[in-house]
Parts: C-alpha cells; structure tokens; sequence
C-alpha cells in the first residue's frame, strides 16, 4: 500500500509479550478492521524475546504493515512520537499491544472525526482503564470478556460521552491535531501521565474528548510496566505527576472514575425519559453500579458520602423501575 492511499495509520508499540499481548493483538485487526484504507506501524523498544523476529516475517507478507526497531526502550512517547513522524494517514490510531480489537471498531471511532471539528480525541470502552471507559465485566478471559463488552455494545448503540481524560490503550485524532497540540511530551520518559498531559493539551486548545459507548475494545491492562517492581512504578508515577503539575502550574486532582461513573448514571437517570428502549438504559446503569462496588473508598468520611449518593441514586433506579412495570 502506498503513503498515498493510506487514510488511517494505526500505532503499537511493542516491548516483548509476544505471545500473550503482540500476536492477539495483530491477529485482530487485519481480521476485524475494514472500511478505511489502513496501515499498522509498530515501533518496537527494544524488545529480547522473539518479537523481532516474528515482525520481521510478518512485515514480509502483510503490505500494510511498517516496522521501525530500536535497540533501547526509550519509553511510551519517543516511541509513539516516531510512529507518528512515520504516519501518511489524515487520521492516527495510538493502540496498546495487549488490546484485542472487535469488528467496526475503526470505523465506529472516524465518523465523530470526520463529522465533528470539535472533538479532538476518541476513545471506545473497555474491561480495565482507570477512568470511567471501564465496563463492569465478570469474564475471567479474554473470549469471556469480548462477550460481554459486544453485549455492551448492543444496548449502548449511538450513546456516547464527554470526559476529562482518555486512556491511550486506544486513542484516534485527525493528524492535524498532532500541528496544533503538539507531540506526546518526552519528558515523561519510560511513561506515567504523557497521556494526562496530552488530554490536557487537547482540551485547553478548545477540542472536546469523547468515549464512543458502542465500540468495545479489550485491554489486558499494565503490560507496558509489568516487568517494573511496584517499587519503580510508583516513583515513576510520583515524579511525573510532579513534572506534570509543575508544567501546568497547579495540582493535579483529576475527578475519580467512581465520581465520573455517577456522572454517568445521574446523566441516565436524568434522561430516561428520551429513550424508547428503557431496558436499555436499564442495563448501563446496572453495570455502572456493579463498577461502582468494586470503588469504594476506603477513607471513612469519603465513604460515608459515596454511600448517601449511592442510596440517592439506588432509590432514583426503584422508582423508575416501578413506573416502568405500571406502563
């Protein structure tokens, strides 16, 4: 395929986890990804396990994809940073390796693009994120998980939502972002809050970040820091967040995922009226409360104040319920 023709470019980076996260993931794209013309650009950092080499191979046979490797990890933005210096498409896809992507996912992600010149960036839902993308899920594995988040899919049809932040397991932007905004900052060095930064970016340039509630992707979540000790992952977060906060000049207390998934219900609740299918609605709320139960603080008084807005909002879903069965 040609630089020409191609319209979307789709960046991994890889850092070995062949087996586990590399292959899946590749494996479900060229199988579930049609629609725009597209092609894979995977910078590897510094991968010792046979992820070259199966690469290697690979670029051999499959035309749309492009391979850049490194001897070093040189960390989360230097390497999506060359992935798109080498990107031709008018939109970029930044994806994690230990995704799975399911069928219409790229498509379902452009249109917003295409359609609205506010957004700036899209992401779908998922099983594991730190923000409120995340589906409550009970599946034990991947094919489990898949189920239930198509499932997901199915009630949540054209629903989608406005957030503060995007987990960059999957992220899509028109390429023209990237002129205005900027790169992914490298100061960040291995990873820990580029993402954050970027959203921030992004938002403070006038664009709006949405979840597109209809598009589920699975992500097997951390494999990018799982071979650092918990010691390392937490300076590495403590110091970014402080490089962060310095770059913006303030502290950096983003709302957390319970908060926003009561956003959400309250938005559901509030606006059940509009919806034809209230099972629908039904069922997203039901799955958000099952998140919420896996968040509760463990402070005393933030729980005591979770818990009265949870009364509040496990009341709102009675009442609505029962009106419901007498029509």
């Amino acid at each position: 395929m040609t630089a020409k023709e191609v319209t979307v470019s789709i960046i991994i980076l890889t850092h070995n986890g062949l087996m586990d996260n590399t292959i899946p993931c590749l494996d479900s794209i060229f199988m579930n990804t049609r629609g725009p013309d597209f092609d894979v650009i995977i910078v590897d950092n510094g991968s010792t396990d046979d992820t070259v080499g199966y690469l290697q191979q690979l670029q051999e046979k499959q035309s749309n994809l492009r391979c850049i490797f490194k001897d070093t990890n040189e960390g989360y933005a230097r390497g999506n940073n060359q992935g798109i210096s080498a990107a031709t498409g008018d939109y970029l896809v930044l994806l994690n390796n230990d995704t799975i992507v399911t069928k219409g996912w790229l498509e379902k992600l452009l249109i917003p693009l295409k359609e609205d010149q506010s957004i700036g960036l899209i992401g779908p839902v998922t099983n594991s994120v730190g923000n409120e993308q995340r589906i409550y899920s009970r599946g034990e594995t991947p094919e489990q998980i898949l189920k239930e988040g198509l499932a997901w899919c199915e009630f949540s049809k054209g629903r989608r939502f406005e957030t503060e932040l995007l987990g960059f397991f999957c992220v899509a932007m028109r390429m023209d972002l990237i002129n205005t905004v900027g790169f992914l900052d490298e100061a960040f060095g291995i990873g820990f809050y580029e993402d954050d930064d970027f959203c921030i970016r992004v938002k403070k340039a006038g664009y709006k970040l949405i979840c597109i509630e209809d598009v589920f992707i699975y992500h097997r979540g951390s494999a990018t820091f799982q071979n650092n000790s918990a010691i390392r992952n937490k300076k590495l977060m403590k110091s970014n967040k402080k490089r962060l906060e310095e770059k913006i000049g303030s502290n950096y207390n983003p709302a957390h995922p319970r908060e926003q998934l009561l956003r959400l219900i309250m938005k559901d609740l509030n606006t059940v009226e509009e919806y034809e299918d209230f099972s629908n609605v039904y069922q997203r709320i039901d799955n958000r409360m099952k998140s919420l139960g896996t968040l509760q603080p463990k402070n005393l008084f933030k729980k005591i104040i979770f818990r009265r807005k949870l009364k509040l909002a496990t009341k709102k879903i009675k009442s609505l319920s029962l009106r419901d069965i007498h029509h």
